[in-house]
């Protein structure tokens, strides 16, 4: 029957022969195709390497062609090993620019163009650079917010105000420089500035004029203040605009009248919410808006912008101005922000405690997360291990030191007690409560690090805070003991080693009055002991001498013990004295502490 043999039928069968019978003709024909070997010289292959030559062979465009020559001249100027001149190609390239039917400016917006001109302005000389700026003098406003030319705008306010580093510039070359800033800056006025400032390019392009050296501060204060400041305010009061700082002009004892300050908050917080909208807090001009609002808002004012800005707070830690604002939001961010924001800047906490402004913002955040625990799992867990870079950073053991001894007038300057005395009424939690629980997570870790070298954090003079702040908040007799054993080694040596430091000096002096209440079973008789007395000669000499001069003064048994063998060694110290001042020795400590014992004695 039809389709029950293999291969034979025609399809119409219901055998198993229809498919593979054809799937065999099938690959036996792809089989045969694929076995051929190409020929190396054939009619059909040199047909179709004919075809595919005169595609290849199709003469260029003159758009193509102008495009080449310009990539050419662009790749030979930005080769290191260029044999020619920079000056020489950049007016080639120039000269073949000016022949283009579009303007300059249009060029720029585009991938090429931007880089092209880019290159120009670096390797150009002043009057290339000048002719580049002239060209392009109407189009800078446009070319600000545009996603190539606002990078061409920053090159421009780089290279045309640029002189010689190696001598003083000449009048003449100051004329050129002041004249093509002015050329340069005259688009950023009036209405224009309005519009490029609240653009992703063209803040970008206003806050690189804003924090440009060239740039004078006059100019600079003109220009932010024309977007801080409303115009019914800066018409009748011309002189406002550019006298002051910001923050100056809304503060309270500022010239301006009551209505007039409320005014400009009313703006400043327009230009504040707008900023988030537009998305431009990664700007540092952005926070200098956010500074001065932060600073004068109420409460309501500050939950109201924290509402809307906490998603994007942690740009606002890469500026003082920027964390100073920050530092007044988070006393007002609900639980859910604080938790979204410590999440946000996760893996950073370490680097963070160590940076020159942001510390204040840890400490800030110590001080009102009431949640210890999830704070104990973020920021001090990522603490732990960079522990000991922490407690000799400058700033890094600051933020350790406030959790110990928290407002101390000693270890804490003014300005940062108040920034961390800010309000903060979303935290309900008692403050004191709150420290001790973050101090029971961290102490085991910091009490390892101080024990492992006690001497090094005294003769530092950032950890020796923090070695002072940790006895001053628990005697620990241990972490006293390992002190004593590094002092002794320290004794040991020709000069005294560590001991022989200012900051070891001032650290034990301090040591000496926090163990008085222990009475003579704290510091003092042990360090007279076990490390003065038996190196009395070299103490004497050294800057040991102001911590034997303490103990002298001190009531008891231990001013007395160190009164008796100073009195019974005196010839001995004399003669120690008399050899300093022969080897050219600070010698203040030892007479010092001679004028003490005659003082003693004649009591």
């Amino acid at each position: 029957g039809k389709g029950k043999g293999k291969g034979k039928g025609k399809g119409k069968g219901k055998g198993k022969g229809k498919g593979k019978g054809k799937s065999k003709k099938v690959d036996a024909e792809a089989g045969e195709k694929r076995g051929k070997k190409r020929k190396a010289d054939g009619e059909s292959g040199s047909e179709e390497e004919g075809e595919k030559g005169a595609k290849s062979k199709r003469p260029m465009t003159e758009k193509k062609k102008r495009r080449k020559e310009v990539t050419t001249l662009y790749g030979e100027l930005i080769n290191p090993g260029r044999e020619r001149k920079a000056d020489v190609i950049v007016g080639e390239l120039l000269e073949m620019l000016k022949e283009r039917p579009a303007g300059l400016g249009e060029y720029c917006s585009k991938d090429l163009g931007s880089r092209v001109v880019q290159a120009c302005l670096k390797w150009g000389s002043p009057e290339q650079r000048r002719s580049v700026l002239s060209s392009l003098k109407e189009s800078i406003g446009q070319l600000a917010v545009d996603r190539y030319g606002h990078v061409v705008v920053l090159k421009m306010l780089r290279y045309v105000a640029l002189t010689s580093k190696q001598r003083k510039p000449s009048p003449e070359e100051k004329k050129a420089q002041e004249k093509n800033l002015r050329d340069l800056l005259e688009p950023f006025r009036g209405g224009k500035l309005h519009g490029i400032f609240y653009h992703r390019h063209g803040c970008k392009v206003i806050n690189g004029i804003y924090f440009a050296d060239s740039v004078n501060t006059k100019e600079k204060r003109r220009m932010f203040h024309e977007v801080a400041i409303p115009q019914s305010v800066s018409l009748l009061r011309p002189e406002v605009p550019g006298s002051k700082p910001l923050r100056e002009l809304v503060a309270a004892k500022s010239d301006l009248s009551a209505e007039d300050r409320k005014t400009v908050m009313s703006h400043l917080r327009e230009a504040v919410d707008k900023a988030v909208d537009k998305e431009l807090l990664g700007y540092d001009i952005v926070h200098l808006l956010f500074q001065a609002f932060c600073e004068h808002a109420d409460e309501a004012q500050l939950k109201d912008l924290a509402e809307k800005c906490m998603a994007g707070a942690p740009y606002l830690l890469s500026s003082k101005p920027g964390a100073e604002a920050l530092l007044r939001l988070l006393g007002v961010i609900s639980a859910k922000h604080r938790k979204g924001f410590l999440k946000d800047i996760k893996g950073k906490f370490a680097a963070l405690a160590m940076n020159s402004v942001d510390y204040l913002v840890m400490m800030r955040l110590c001080s009102t997360i009431d949640d210890t625990v999830l704070l104990g799992k973020t920021m001090l867990a990522e603490w732990i291990p960079e522990l000991e870079s922490i407690c000799f950073d400058k700033y890094g053991h600051r933020v350790l030191t406030w959790l110990l001894c928290p407002g101390d007038k000693h270890l804490f300057s003014p300005y940062e007690r108040e920034s961390l005395g800010l309000p903060a009424p979303t935290a309900i939690k008692e403050s004191d409560k709150r420290r001790q629980e973050l101090v029971r997570v961290l102490r085991p870790a910091l009490r390892k690090v101080l024990q492992g070298d006690p001497l090094k954090a005294a003769a530092d003079l950032c950890a020796k805070n923090l070695l002072i702040a940790y006895l001053s908040d628990d005697w620990d007799a241990e972490l006293v003991e390992s002190l004593l054993k590094a002092c002794e080694q320290a004794a040991e040596k020709k000069d005294m080693g560590l001991l022989n430091n200012g900051a070891t000096t001032t650290a034990l002096l301090v040591l000496l009055k926090l163990g008085a209440a222990d009475g003579d079973g704290g510091l003092a008789m042990p360090l007279w002991k076990r490390v003065l007395e038996p190196h009395l000669e070299k103490a004497v000499t050294s800057r040991c001498a102001f911590v034997l001069l303490a103990l002298l003064k001190r009531e008891g048994k231990v001013g007395e013990a160190v009164l008796k063998v100073l009195r019974s060694k005196r010839k001995t110290v004399e003669a120690a004295l008399k050899a300093a001042k022969a080897k050219g020795a600070e010698v203040k400590g030892v007479e010092q502490l001679l004028e003490a014992m005659d003082k003693t004695s004649a009591k």
